[in-house]
């Protein structure tokens, strides 16, 4: 009995740390979105609250034959508000439920028997959500959605994000900058601790913009509004430089700023910052397992000798290196 104990004791410590290496987003980023939603919720709360309190020293100072009709303007404004409230309210509700839901996801594989069919039916799953995040990181939304439905998942997959940032990416594609910009101001505060460019190369990129269109005077007046109040006092020397230089110009260094592929460099740095912003590893979990997986079964004996990389004990595998 005591053998059978420690067993178990050690099959759980060995659980609950496979859990920690391989599930840490599971958690992670439902419990960041409650959080901005929570300050979200927060601001439209106290600006709405602190409009209702103007609204009602108004009325208490208008004569009584004008009260009336002021009274049912604020009827009006405080079922509003209601609506604003409970709004809030229920979008925070479900990302807590969506908390409370993983976190028993997890749980149950951690009580689960060693090789019971429910843990074989548990790590399907978590193989099919290893199998949408790659999915969705390589923008094959269909894919992923049958995957999801199919495996029934929904509960643990956070395609929202994915979707989105796709929506954000096409339109840096399309040299649209506005989706973004909006996408900085919401997550402002946060982007700011993690200290990313993003929102300065995004004004910066419509500057070149303006000037590549030949409006230098609107370039001026942009660069004075998002530009000149800004920290990156050296890129932004840099970046005004451009007034003075022609978008064919043959100077190498403002030249690449005239470049075309600064819009997939705007690209990779949004990716980066929304990945940071939920705490999403640079590169799919299935990548990470599945190099992990293929360096254990790596023998010592070459099977070609004029290849740095030693063999594998499956042999269909080899052709991965």
């Amino acid at each position: 009995y005591n053998e059978y104990k420690s067993y178990l004791s050690m099959s759980t410590s060995s659980k609950v740390a496979e859990v920690t290496a391989l599930e840490y987003s599971t958690v992670k980023v439902p419990y960041e979105v409650l959080n901005k939603k929570f300050r979200q919720a927060q601001k439209i709360i106290d600006r709405e609250i602190a409009q209702l309190n103007t609204s009602i020293n108004n009325v208490s100072k208008l004569p009584p034959d004008l009260q009336k009709p002021a009274l049912s303007s604020l009827q009006s404004k405080l079922v509003t508000f209601r609506n604003k409230y409970m709004d809030c309210l229920n979008k925070e509700r479900g990302y807590a439920e969506k908390c409370v839901k993983r976190l028993d996801h997890l749980t149950q594989y951690v009580n689960l028997e060693e090789n019971s069919v429910n843990e074989i039916i548990w790590k399907k799953k978590r193989l099919d959500k290893m199998l949408v995040d790659y999915f969705l990181r390589k923008s094959y939304y269909d894919v992923a959605i049958d995957l999801v439905k199919e495996s029934g998942i929904e509960d643990i997959i956070d395609m929202d994000i994915f979707v989105t940032g796709q929506h954000i990416e096409s339109s840096l594609r399309a040299h649209d900058t506005a989706p973004c910009l909006q996408w900085c101001h919401d997550n402002k505060s946060r982007l700011k601790k993690t200290k990313t460019p993003l929102e300065f190369n995004l004004h910066t990129q419509n500057f070149i913009e303006m000037i590549r269109g030949g409006d230098y005077m609107g370039a001026i007046g942009y660069a004075q509004k998002h530009l000149v109040n800004n920290e990156e006092d050296e890129k932004l020397q840099e970046t005004l430089v451009l007034l003075a230089f022609k978008p064919d110009t043959d100077c190498e260094k403002y030249k690449k700023l005239f470049s075309v592929d600064r819009w997939e460099e705007l690209i990779i740095q949004f990716r980066k910052a929304n990945f940071e912003l939920y705490h999403l590893q640079s590169q799919s979990l299935l990548t990470t397992v599945l190099q992990s997986g293929l360096s254990v079964m790596k023998t010592q004996y070459p099977f070609d000798y004029n290849r740095i990389h030693y063999s594998l004990i499956f042999t269909p595998l080899n052709c991965l290196y």
